[in-house]
């Protein structure tokens, strides 16, 4: 094998070369090295067969690519010789040249190259002109160079090929040594080591996402006024990065969110406002307080000629829904349809009507939205009479425990999941499950009566108890929401209605309240707490397991008893189904078993809706493991799957006074 040199004009690749698939992937990059640093590498040829003039290129063939590239425009001169290696007959196989060239070839360690980078700059370069004699991107380099920025052992690590490349970017995250260290002796031994999600996670834990709420709400400019600091991500889009006074900026987007809720309670005349920095509303917040459901006015004559505007719009959603349930345009349609369901129950509940006398006592709470804008909640509350700003001894710094939750949502816990349903269906629902969880409280009548005995001394003792348990021990007023549609009543309130039916009335019968006292008393002990446990259940607050209407000391006390949905309550087309959309009717189907959305989707929403209603009620012949999926479906707002509480250290006592046994 020779070196010698030939102009580009009379090289060509060879019919022998094994890569026959020509990729662009990198050819920029090569020829702008080649353009600043000259050919370093020589191609290898062979005179071709029959065309003495002519060599075919059986290694390097991206190379004379490259410099074809560079030719093409202007920056390599087309009489210019390219230096090769005259490979002469009998000493090797093109193909054989060709195939060592391309597997041999190992790409540059991410370590080696970061090193290379860091000595180039050390050398007096910036990262501009590195990218530029190298044919790559600033922010590649500036990448790499955080690479090589990292804690000694991390980067020993990843030269060694201990961990993976992008298991060092995740730790590139941040340029805090100490932090790095931190996470990497916590994670290092355990499986989230191998994950650059969990390495991520884990150091975010004490900064602020830019793209969190309360961030977008303060703003970078602002928060960099009062001296924040950002530390930017070079491994993420450009205008990312994390806020590293978490403190700092929580106390500004406090004080501006409380401005902005002073504004509020001005503007709706209500008695207070409070500012939550949070995207929902918290239990915390709540403590205390009753839900103020206030009567409407009846819409204006302009509303209702919007109502019917909307209405027939919708009607024509509904139907190009029908003809085109996937894709992009299906998307856009159901985006339409959602809009306008939020709209006309804006329009239909109109203002609301708030007495002069309970004026001093009704607020609610300015939130923040997923995009960081304020956000009056929808819902109004009512403080006690004798505490007309609404703080009882408990509640001093609820805004910091807004914060505090909404920190700790920032840093990898839940927040409430929205149901996806309308606001009435969500209510209707709430009414169903608080009747599944009386209906099966009516048949414990000693829990019913535990339950009663805790909220009458809950009065007494602990007052900030009474919301949280959602119980009123009163049927003057049970807490439905207000403007349920006239429907048929549900498995569960017909299953409840029927127990109450089958409970012992004479006691009743006289006019005299004395007189039915006596009689009431004269009742056996089961039939007195059948009765307790009937009043307690009706005295329930509607209720579901997420959303606005989420009440978790229901969730667990449907859970300890152990409640099946299922057993008392169905979907039924009228109550459930024809109040959904044909995608969310599908979705349904999709969860009981994938193959039926396929078979349905060509059905309109009714037919669709009548459909579902008859599989869940177990009227449709389909396979046996589908029919019982179908028997068993709920929506996860009805469900009672929290876990069971601990049991306290001091068990309760019987009526002797002696510890009830165990339950096996």
């Amino acid at each position: 094998m020779q070196t010698t040199a030939v102009p580009h004009a009379k090289l060509r690749l060879s019919q022998a070369n094994v890569r026959t698939i020509a990729r662009d992937a990198g050819l920029e990059a090569l020829a702008a090295s080649i353009a600043e640093h000259g050919l370093l590498q020589p191609l290898v040829v062979t005179p071709a067969k029959g065309r003495k003039a002519l060599y075919d290129v059986h290694a390097g063939g991206r190379r004379w690519r490259a410099i074809g590239l560079l030719i093409e425009r202007g920056l390599w001169p087309s009489d210019r010789l390219v230096d090769v290696c005259l490979l002469t007959i009998g000493e090797a196989s093109p193909r054989e040249i060709s195939l060592a060239e391309n597997i041999l070839r190992e790409a540059m360690a991410p370590a080696d190259e970061a090193r290379a980078y860091r000595d180039v700059m050390g050398e007096g370069a910036n990262a501009a002109a590195v990218a530029r004699r190298f044919g790559v991107t600033v922010r590649h380099v500036e990448g790499r160079l955080r690479l090589a920025d990292l804690a000694p052992p991390i980067f020993a690590a990843l030269a060694e090929g201990t961990i993976t490349l992008d298991i060092a970017m995740a730790y590139g995250a941040t340029a805090d040594h100490a932090r790095q260290l931190a996470v990497w002796q916590r994670l290092a031994d355990t499986w989230q080591g191998d994950n650059p999600q969990a390495i991520r996670r884990a150091l975010a834990t004490d900064v602020l996402a830019s793209d969190h709420p309360v961030a977008l709400f303060l703003g970078e400019a602002e928060y960099e006024a009062c001296g924040g600091r950002v530390e930017r991500d070079l491994f993420s889009e450009a205008g990312r990065g994390s806020w590293l006074d978490v403190d700092l900026a929580y106390d500004l987007a406090l004080r501006k969110l409380t401005h902005e809720a002073d504004v509020a309670a001005l503007g709706s005349r209500l008695a207070w406002v409070r500012p939550c920095l949070a995207t929902y509303l918290s239990h915390r917040e709540t403590a205390g307080l009753e839900i103020y459901w206030p009567d409407h006015a009846d819409p204006t004559p302009e509303a209702l000629a919007r109502i019917s505007v909307i209405d027939a719009r919708m009607q024509e959603l509904a139907d190009c829904l029908d003809a085109c349930p996937d894709g992009s345009e299906g998307a856009l349609y159901e985006q339409e349809y959602d809009s306008l369901v939020a709209e006309r129950e804006r329009l239909q509940r109109s203002a609301p009507i708030i007495p002069d006398s309970d004026r001093p006592h009704v607020g609610t709470f300015l939130l923040l939205d997923s995009a960081g804008r304020p956000q009056l909640l929808d819902m109004y509350y009512r403080t006690p009479a004798e505490d007309p700003a609404g703080l009882d001894d408990d509640s001093d710094g609820s805004s910091a425990m807004a914060v505090e939750e909404s920190a700790g949502a920032a840093a990898g816990g839940t927040s409430p999941i929205a149901s996806g349903y309308s606001r009435a269906l969500e209510e209707q629902l709430a009414k169903d499950r608080r009747d599944v969880l009386a209906f099966r409280l009516a048949g414990e009548p000693d829990l019913a009566l535990d339950l009663a005995m805790f909220v009458l001394a809950c009065c007494v003792a602990k007052p900030g108890h009474l919301a949280a348990t959602g119980c009123t021990i009163r049927l003057c007023d049970a807490g439905d929401p207000k403007g349920l549609g006239k429907l048929p009543p549900s498995h569960a309130a017909q299953a409840l209605a029927s127990h109450a039916a089958g409970l012992p009335r004479s006691w009743s019968e006289s006019e005299d309240a004395f007189q039915s006292f006596q009689a009431f008393r004269a009742l056996d002990w089961a039939e007195r707490l059948s009765w307790l446990a009937l009043a307690v259940g009706c005295g329930l607050t509607a209720s579901l397991a997420s959303g606005a209407h989420e009440r978790p000391f229901h969730t667990q006390l449907g859970a300890m008893i152990g409640i099946a949905v299922a057993d008392v309550w169905r979907p039924t087309a009228e109550g459930f189904f024809d109040r959904l959309r044909k995608a969310q009717i599908l979705d349904v189907l999709r969860e009981i078993d994938p193959e039926l959305p396929a078979r349905h989707s060509a059905s309109n929403k009714a037919e669709l809706a009548g459909f579902a209603a008859r599989l869940c009620a177990g009227e449709t012949i389909v396979e046996a493991e589908v029919r019982q999926r179908a028997l068993a479906w709920v929506p996860s707002v009805l469900a009672f799957a929290a876990a069971p509480c601990a049991p306290s250290d001091g068990a309760p006592l019987e009526q002797d006074g002696e510890a009830p046994a165990q339950a096996a």
